[in-house]
């Protein structure tokens, strides 16, 4: 990865950001077909449009409003931005409210959704180092504790749709 990374800034275009990012999303594609999931098709759609609509909800706050994160302009780059937030993203947190949901043991469970977060913080880590996003001050411990309030506040959300869908909310 650090090969790809080095190439894209001694080049200095954003060709190599989409072939990045379109691979992660595609391994995540890939990764999300093979998973068995439990949620219906009614569940997952659901919960696709909720994880878009708050990542990129919170994303253009601290993007356009606050500053805290300007994305790059380049068209390039900012595809492949949102190919990562409006695929990739909200793709895996689908999978991490499905398996905080599951009837797993809970610490298979929440190791798990540490793994998942572990792979998000990665991925903003790769975002960071092409170029698409600038944070500033990022430190991956915060994106760490971000991305797990994300999957559990989804979570939470997931378990009340279809608990609602099945016939509303009862004692758990």
């Amino acid at each position: 990865m650090t090969i790809i990374i080095e190439y894209n800034r001694s080049r200095g275009d954003g060709e190599m950001s989409i072939a990045v990012i379109c691979s992660v999303t595609w391994l995540v594609i890939s990764v999300f077909a093979i998973v068995p999931k439990r949620f219906t098709l009614v569940d997952m759609v659901f919960i696709y449009f909720v994880s878009t609509i708050l990542s990129c909800t919170i994303f253009t706050i601290l993007d356009i409003n606050l500053q805290w994160v300007p994305a790059s302009r380049e068209t390039e780059k900012a595809l492949a931005l949102n190919i990562g937030r409006f695929i990739e993203i909200p793709l895996i947190l689908i999978m991490a409210a499905d398996i905080l949901n599951s009837r797993l043991r809970t610490p298979n469970r929440w190791g798990i959704a540490l793994v998942i977060c572990l792979f998000l913080t990665i991925n903003d880590w790769i975002y960071l180092s092409l170029d698409i996003v600038e944070y500033r001050k990022w430190n991956y411990i915060y994106a760490f504790i971000d991305y797990g309030l994300f999957i559990v506040i989804i979570a939470w959300i997931a378990r009340w749709f279809v608990l609602l869908h099945r016939g509303g909310m009862e004692k758990v």
